[in-house]
């Protein structure tokens, strides 16, 4: 239910005049994002180049690809440079070559990068002001090894952009793969580089989690990190930079990723280990293979250093040791590779800076741009000391950025990836603790369910198969998780309605009714009684720009539809053939963004762009009035719920916050709690059945769950990374025991909230293509309705005996005996259909 806006994946980010481009998801990882370069040398993978939140980007006359010349209608100055040409274009706007002006005395004659963001982007203030936020964020970053970001321009009548150096040079990944591992001087100046740059991410608060070959620049000023926090920077397509992609960040992943377990600064000191080692040998430090080969080797075994410098391998051993407390930092890496030897002393200023400690209020000030250039290596004149320097506390990583691998999946990650290679002898060993003791069938049926877990990104088929053979051992949680996990998607009944993105959906409250809004400026409404057989009733096309949400009433006879076009309108369904249109509900001074209906009906909470929520009278829904305005919020209010006693109101807003509100008198809302952990916009906000709980679900990709038995002091009860990137919606099923999260990844998580404590994962619902906006659950809580970017509504069931169907009704997906025997030897073998 209630869906949305900001995106920009699918269109879906402001209601521009006419319908917007749909842009490559990948260069929608972040709002400052990447661009793909352009011409023939990109299409090569030779010769990119890039800069923090670009991407690959080329130049004009150096090694990077020719540019191409301005368009008729792009911008020849902007501000203190000249624009010589377009470097790429992407989803977020266009990059251009500039150059700093004559006349301006700080920037003259410099080559600069300059992004500036697409015009129906410019015109949504929330978009400007994370697109400021984001970049700000790669400011802090001291500036030696990376790439610089030199200013950003948000004028009050015109576009934003962003300026950056250009950096022109090929990725540490791409020279491996044209011209094989690094000599011992280069992989040396490589190794200090980048931990020096490590040092000074950290320094600035931050953790890079993805450090690898392809975000290193080997430049002629030196190696530069990347992508330290602004956005995903994208390889030229070499055959090289396609293996990374294919393996992933598990490729060069720490332990402490792998297990799901929190993740440090110490996690980037690993990949630093990896980086090297690869730089050195060519070969990645746990070997080829797909992503759970990958995981357990991770976990389980040392890294392959053959071939490695012996001066490095010492510090590269320590580096990737599996416990994380036990690695040196970042600064302390550096001071060991300035002891090394010849070729690895650095600019002595750079020294200092790393020598001052990590913690730098603010990046030092920079007297030319050659710091980490290989001319600026020199002998020293004798051995730094490589003592322990303070580095300060760990940086904990965001919960967005975990992995998806928690350490259910990791523990036992041993038996299926050794079953895969066919080596069943080892099975039982690998899984046996010291004791003869036969497993129980729930422990068996936990163990299959988790193999299944382990090798479902190498072989769908075969985790299939083995869930469904779990579940059949025994229905433990597990087994349930995993045969959701396998089938929920081929259960799905798809509604294709719409033509542009769907943002948001609502089932009525007796299951039969369904609506739906999105960027196509309607609402659809359908009759799902026959869930396998939905039927199309009407189409409302009143709104005048893209329709946000749509709520029905409790007693299932009136729709609430909101739009852009700054209207509510309700609706009479007594023939939901034929709604009737009974009244517009003008008031918000900006865009309607939600709504929701009193459990007894007779008030409409709607919130709005105009930072405030707002109750309204619809006792008579052919004259609604206002009857207050909730307006404690700093930033648009992005969703209302009631809750199920219909005395409380709780808002989620763009200014970090969710609040809570006793609403007993709608007259008279009285504030009762500000809710301020989550670190960026508060997106969703759900009522438990039982109205003792709140879910809060928010763009730093964590969901958070309250107890508000006292609504003037929510307890934390559970904070869990619910989304890579960002959570959209939250909902309690209706018989209390499950949470529902969609976001940016596609995918519907599910979690058991039948405890106190962290949920556990309870299988996840895949099938979409694009982000899922908004979801509701059915009454009988056995199916999930679902809203995406990619024009689809989709009503999943996820009850068992539905998903026991979905998966006889495909033989492919039944294990055989051999199978059977093969993968699971400590029960005999039953049919599972």
């Amino acid at each position: 239910m209630r869906r949305k806006r900001e995106t920009g994946n699918a269109g879906t980010v402001a209601p521009p005049s006419a319908s917007p481009a749909r842009p490559d998801p990948a260069s929608e990882a972040n709002p400052v994002g990447p661009e793909t370069p352009s011409g023939p040398a990109a299409r090569s993978g030779r010769g990119t180049s890039s800069a923090p939140g670009f991407g690959p980007v080329g130049g004009s006359g150096l090694t990077g690809p020719s540019i191409e010349p301005l368009d008729s209608g792009d911008p020849t100055e902007l501000g203190q440079f000249t624009l010589l040409g377009r470097l790429g274009e992407g989803g977020m706007g266009t990059v251009f070559l500039g150059r700093g002006r004559p006349d301006v005395a700080e920037h003259a004659g410099r080559l600069v990068a300059v992004k500036v963001i697409r015009p129906d982007l410019a015109r949504v203030p929330e978009f400007r002001a994370r697109f400021r936020r984001e970049a700000d964020i790669a400011r802090r970053v001291a500036r030696f090894c990376t790439a610089e970001v030199l200013g950003v321009v948000d004028p009050p009548d015109g576009r934003p952009y962003l300026v950056t150096e250009y950096i022109d040079g090929l990725t540490l990944a791409q020279t491996v793969a044209a011209d094989g591992p690094l000599r011992s001087a280069d992989l040396e100046r490589v190794a200090v580089s980048v931990a020096a740059a490590l040092t000074a991410i950290h320094g600035a608060g931050l953790v890079h989690r993805d450090l690898k070959p392809s975000n290193v620049l080997l430049s002629a000023l030196g190696p530069r990190v990347i992508d330290f926090g602004i956005a995903r920077a994208l390889d030229a397509p070499t055959m090289l930079s396609q293996e990374i992609q294919r393996i992933g960040t598990p490729a060069f992943m720490a332990p402490e990723q792998a297990n799901g377990e929190p993740v440090t600064a110490a996690a980037d000191v690993f990949a630093w280990g990896g980086l090297v080692t690869y730089a050195g040998t060519g070969s990645f430090p746990f070997g080829d293979g797909p992503t759970p080969v990958q995981l357990y080797r991770v976990v389980h075994r040392e890294p392959l250093l053959d071939g490695l410098a012996p001066a490095l391998r010492p510090i590269v051993e320590e580096a990737m040791r599996k416990d994380p407390a036990t690695r040196p930092s970042a600064q302390e890496l550096f001071l060991r590779l300035v002891g090394m030897g010849p070729t690895t002393h650095p600019d002595p200023e750079v020294t200092r800076v790393i020598r001052a400690g990590v913690s730098m209020p603010a990046p030092p000030q920079r007297t030319d741009p050659d710091r980490c250039a290989p001319g600026q290596m020199s002998a020293p004149g004798g051995s730094a000391s490589s003592g322990s320097v303070g580095a300060g506390p760990p940086v904990d990583l965001s919960a967005r950025d975990r992995g998806r691998w928690n350490w259910r999946r990791v523990a036992l990650l041993a038996a299926p990836l050794l079953a895969v290679l066919l080596i069943a002898a080892l099975i039982p060993f690998a899984l046996t603790t010291g004791s003869d003791r036969r497993p129980s069938r729930e422990e068996t049926a936990a163990r299959v369910a988790l193999a299944a877990e382990a090798v479902r990104n190498s072989d769908a088929n075969l985790a299939a198969r083995l869930s469904l053979a779990a579940y059949r051992i025994s229905p433990v949680r597990e087994a349930r998780a995993a045969l959701r996990t396998s089938f929920a998607a081929a259960t799905a009944t798809v509604l294709d309605g719409h033509t542009q993105s769907a943002l948001g959906v609502d089932i009525s409250r007796d299951g039969r009714l369904l609506a739906s809004t999105g960027a196509d400026n309607l609402v659809q409404l359908w009759d799902i009684s026959a869930r396998s057989h939905p039927v199309k009733l009407a189409t409302l096309a009143r709104h005048t720009s893209w329709t946000l949400d749509a709520a029905f009433s409790p007693d299932g006879r009136l729709l609430a539809t909101v739009s852009y076009d700054r209207s509510v309108i309700l609706w009479d369904l007594g023939d939901p053939r034929h709604p009737v249109e009974l009244s517009v509900i003008l008031g918000h001074n900006g865009w309607v963004l939600d709504a929701a209906f009193s459990p007894d009906g007779k008030v409409l909470a709607t919130s709005g762009y105009d930072n405030t929520a707002r109750l309204w009278d619809v006792t008579d829904p052919r004259r609604p009035s206002q009857l207050s305005v909730l307006d404690r919020h700093t930033s648009w209010v992005n969703e209302v719920a009631f809750s199920p006693n219909g005395h409380l109101l709780a808002t989620a807003s763009a200014d970090r916050t969710a609040r809570l509100w006793d609403v007993t008198d709608p007259r008279r809302p009285r504030p009762l709690a500000a809710i301020t952990a989550h670190t960026d916009y508060v997106w969703a906000v759900a009522f438990s059945p039982d109205g003792r709980r709140l879910a809060t679900g928010a763009y730093d990709g964590t969901a958070r769950i309250w107890d508000i038995t006292n609504p003037s002091r929510p307890a934390a009860t559970a904070s869990f990374p619910a989304d890579e990137k960002w959570v959209f919606d939250v909902a309690f099923s209706p018989d209390g025991r499950t949470l529902a999260t969609a976001g940016w990844d596609t995918t519907v998580h599910l979690w058991d909230v039948t405890e106190p404590g962290r949920p556990p994962a309870i299988g996840t619902i895949t099938g979409h293509g694009d982000w899922v906006q908004a979801l509701a659950w059915t009454p009988d809580s056995h199916s999930i309705a679902t809203a995406s970017d990619d024009y689809t509504v989709r009503i999943s069931r996820i009850g068992d005996a539905d998903l026991i169907a979905a998966a006889c009704a495909d033989p492919s997906k039944q294990i055989t005996d051999a199978e059977w025997q093969r993968h699971i030897s400590d029960v005999p073998y039953q049919p599972v259909c």
